[in-house]
């Protein structure tokens, strides 16, 4: 047997864990005049490119496990030869409940309207969100829906927002249903029409509050996207944001991406009796939402 299929053996044996993948195209099958066949590093009469992984493992070797000698006491296992054992998902009943969450956006004036001298002096805003959240008996969800206020980009922030309250919590995504609307509580929210992913952070903690019955504090604004890896997102316009969560006069308090806090930021924050602290992760700003650490639903 010559190295390269010495290699491969030795690859498989170790579940191709121990060293890396030797590229294909360095590799040639060569079936000699007896029949035999031979894995080479160049071409020649009777020989063939290895293209592929499968075309290495055709040839079945037996598992082969080198006996450890005892060398006194054994400090740890091998990393990757023990696994911790993963918690099942939770997809207990739980009492349909809601939650209210503001979320901050921002507008501009289009570069024709500030070229006539239009301005806007407060392009910050904050609309308050309401979600319904249940369990669903069947398991054949989520079901995530929404009103005719929120767009496609925000419909999808919310789908992954589920999903990764889901995961926080390690709840069955497939249990739950979700809805996100805005109640209309006056004539000037009828055209209102919410898009982007910015608000990600917030809805992704909404819908983890229910799934662990924490309630929300109502004196805090976030921003922010989140990912399926429950990482707090960068967003723009948070300098107009911080205007949006002081146009209410509860909130004293707002989450942005870390990394993105600004002297400006600080400097709005503090003239309008606003902290504003950093988050990184869903379960950073959830205990500050909350009060309560991030954990596993019952």
């Amino acid at each position: 047997m010559d190295s390269y299929r010495w290699k491969v053996a030795s690859a498989i044996v170790a579940g191709v864990m121990m060293s890396p993948a030797i590229p294909a195209a360095e590799m040639w099958k060569c079936t000699q005049a007896n029949g035999t066949v031979l894995f080479s590093d160049g071409g020649g009469i009777g020989c063939q490119e290895v293209t592929a992984l499968p075309e290495l493992q055709s040839a079945p070797v037996p598992p082969v496990r080198t006996p450890i000698q005892s060398q006194g006491k054994i400090e740890r296992e091998v990393p990757f030869l023990s696994k911790e054992p993963r918690l099942p998902l939770s997809s207990s009943p739980f009492a349909a409940t809601t939650r209210d969450i503001p979320s901050l956006s921002y507008h501009d004036l289009s570069p024709g309207m500030r070229a006539r001298g239009w301005s806007m002096p407060n392009k910050g805003d904050i609309t308050m969100v309401h979600f319904e959240i249940a369990h669903l008996p069947a398991g054949n969800g989520p079901q995530i829906s929404t009103d005719e206020h929120f767009k496609g980009e925000a419909r999808s922030a919310l789908g992954t927002a589920v999903l990764a309250a889901a995961k926080a919590a390690r709840y069955d995504p497939r249990f739950l249903q979700v809805r996100m609307t805005m109640p209309i509580g006056s004539i000037v929210l009828a055209g209102v029409r919410v898009d982007g992913p910015s608000a990600g952070v917030a809805w992704a903690v909404a819908v983890t509050s229910a799934l662990l019955g924490d309630m929300l504090r109502s004196d805090v604004c976030l921003s922010g996207t989140m990912d399926i890896h429950l990482r707090v997102g960068w967003v723009g316009g948070l300098e107009h944001k911080i205007e949006g969560c002081h146009i209410l006069p509860n909130f004293r308090e707002m989450l942005l991406p870390a990394g993105q806090n600004t002297f400006a930021i600080t400097d709005k924050g503090m003239a309008r009796s606003i902290r504003v602290r950093e988050v990184a992760t869903l379960a950073e700003a959830y205990e500050i939402t909350t009060g309560q650490p991030l954990r596993s639903a019952p």
